[in-house]
């Protein structure tokens, strides 16, 4: 019988030094006395503000500061390399402006630089974030139906939907490799690919049959390029090859009754196991590579492993999870325990 994360919750008080190394302020996962029921998850670091890089963000588990300028209030998508997390935030800095931006996380310097309208950000409702081969931010505006490319300083150097292309990107993914962008438009009802330098290459999920795609809200790529897309109104996910030719789809099951209700985000770990996260029920489910799900792992609240409507997720090269907590104005990291 699956069982719930969060209900193996185990807080553990540790010294600072422990925090700042991670410690084991949050477990999750345990023995049912026949084997594991799903994989064990520790909580890393909670990323708010440039005091989160510096052994701060420990405290901001336990009492959030008020929101600033400075610190993270609505974080929607997320990505991240070697050193650096990108994370897009619809920022309101009063009720009625707003002001979206990017946060570049920079672990080796230990500094966040912010991309604004000050430094050339333009942006009205980001909606997901990858960073290419050569650098570049690229940044999906749903409300715009534009992808915008930044550079490290925030001088945007193209722009992927001028013509029209795109209604309403919702999620991007990145292969590096083979230097192709993946743009999940979900009013168009399809994921369009683009090369390196923005020439469209083709749809993905536009064909009748399996494979057809309604509303796909997020995509994601696995370590040998096969392309996962999170179907949001028929509650599935769909897999396709390198090429956009279908393969199989799972559909999105719960340990409730019903499946999730608004389903967000999806990661691929090195596993090849399937993280979706559901606004509605503030919870991120993992399945296994045939659709199988295998644990379902968070609950509604403020504390370190609990969420508010989270959105986007991904998993870097090392194994590290990191969750857009949008609600409660943060990115939380996670790591499998092996």
């Amino acid at each position: 019988m699956k069982k719930n994360l969060s209900d193996m919750l185990l807080t553990c008080f540790v010294v600072l030094a422990s925090l700042t190394a991670g410690g084991c302020a949050f477990l999750a996962g345990a023995d049912d006395g026949q084997g594991l029921a799903g994989p064990r998850i520790r909580f890393v670091e909670t990323l708010r503000n440039q005091g989160s890089l510096h052994g701060e963000g420990w405290r901001e588990t336990v009492i959030a500061t008020g929101p600033t300028a400075s610190t993270l209030q609505q974080p929607n998508s997320v990505y991240a390399d070697d050193f650096k997390v990108y994370v897009t935030d619809r920022y309101t800095d009063n009720l009625v402006t707003r002001s979206p931006r990017v946060f570049v996380f920079d672990r080796g310097a230990g500094t966040v630089t912010i991309l604004d309208r000050a430094k050339g950000v333009d942006l009205l409702a980001p909606s997901g974030i990858v960073v290419d081969a050569f650098g570049i931010i690229q940044v999906a505006d749903s409300q715009q139906g534009k992808v915008f490319g930044y550079d490290q300083q925030g001088k945007n150097p193209y722009t992927l939907g001028k013509r029209g292309e795109l209604q309403y990107p919702a999620g991007l993914a990145v292969d590096k490799k083979r230097n192709r962008l993946y743009v999940a438009d979900s009013h168009a009802h399809t994921v369009k690919v683009f090369d390196n330098i923005g020439m469209f290459l083709y749809d993905i999920g536009t064909s009748n049959g399996p494979g057809e795609l309604k509303h796909p809200v997020a995509v994601a790529l696995d370590r040998s390029g096969t392309v996962y897309v999170l179907d949001a109104r028929r509650k599935r996910v769909v897999l396709y090859d390198i090429d956009g030719r279908y393969l199989r789809s799972f559909e999105l099951t719960s340990e409730e009754p019903v499946a999730p209700a608004k389903p967000r985000g999806i990661a691929v770990d090195a596993e090849g196991r399937v993280l979706v996260t559901d606004e509605a029920s503030n919870n991120v489910l993992i399945y296994d590579n045939k659709g199988t799900l295998i644990v379902t792992w968070g609950k509604t609240g403020r504390l370190i492993g609990d969420f508010l409507q989270p959105s986007g997720i991904f998993i870097d090269d090392r194994g590290i999870i990191y969750v857009a907590d949008q609600m409660n104005g943060r990115v939380q990291e996670f790591q499998y325990i092996p």
